[in-house]
């Protein structure tokens, strides 16, 4: 990865039979059996917290249904396609162009949202009540209130859309999940261009203007 300066790799396959050598080494201290995808995957992150170069490269290890696909075949398969005219529902998943897949679900019903944010080790599930966007009608800001539980009230979500230039071939959604002056989630979400406008609409045709309580 370092020579071919390669910052994200999948690892495709692994049988972990070399691990089983290696068990009969006393002084050996790493796996001594093959492992689950997750026990390798959290091998990998301990190793590149060490040898990473602060986050510059990432191994992910593949999980079955996985599909990568390439830049230029993404926009093969854009084009014809009428993002404007496609129905966006209430449920909207994206995945950035980093770590992370990102879930929303609108429960109008409710008034409630769901907001499921996933990077390759962890997985963090929130549920907010009266989700609304901007006061001023601006549809790339969706905030939502914390609930109300027995003990405590839950924490509190803003979401921005900040929009790229001309010239970059990405936006960042900025998520704040935070209950009082702490945050429980927060991080920049790098995704394309494309799937920003898919979230400002599921943003648009999902919720309306109210005064927040979050700021």
């Amino acid at each position: 990865m370092r020579s071919w300066n390669a910052k994200t790799c999948y690892i495709v396959h692994y049988r972990g039979l070399l691990d089983f050598e290696e068990a009969s080494n006393q002084w050996f201290r790493g796996p001594v059996k093959a492992m689950t995808t997750e026990e390798l995957q959290s091998v990998i992150d301990a190793h590149l917290q060490v040898t990473g170069d602060n986050g510059k490269f990432t191994i992910t290890v593949a999980k079955e249904g996985m599909v990568w696909t390439g830049k230029e075949d993404q926009k093969q398969q854009h084009q014809g396609y009428d993002h404007e005219s496609a129905p966006i529902g209430n449920v909207l998943e994206i995945e950035s162009l980093q770590k992370y897949i990102l879930k929303i679900e609108n429960m109008a019903r409710d008034h409630k949202l769901k907001l499921m944010v996933e990077d390759t080790v962890n997985r963090f599930n929130f549920e907010f009540i009266r989700p609304s966007k901007d006061r001023n009608g601006n549809d790339d800001i969706l905030y939502a209130e914390g609930e109300k539980g027995m003990m405590a009230k839950g924490p509190q979500l803003r979401m921005e859309i900040v929009p790229s230039t001309s010239q970059e071939e990405s936006s960042t959604i900025r998520i704040k999940v935070s209950r009082g002056k702490k945050d429980v989630f927060k991080d920049d979400i790098y995704v394309s261009n494309i799937d920003a406008q898919r979230v400002k609409r599921f943003i648009k045709e999902n919720f309306v203007p109210v005064t927040p309580t979050v700021k």
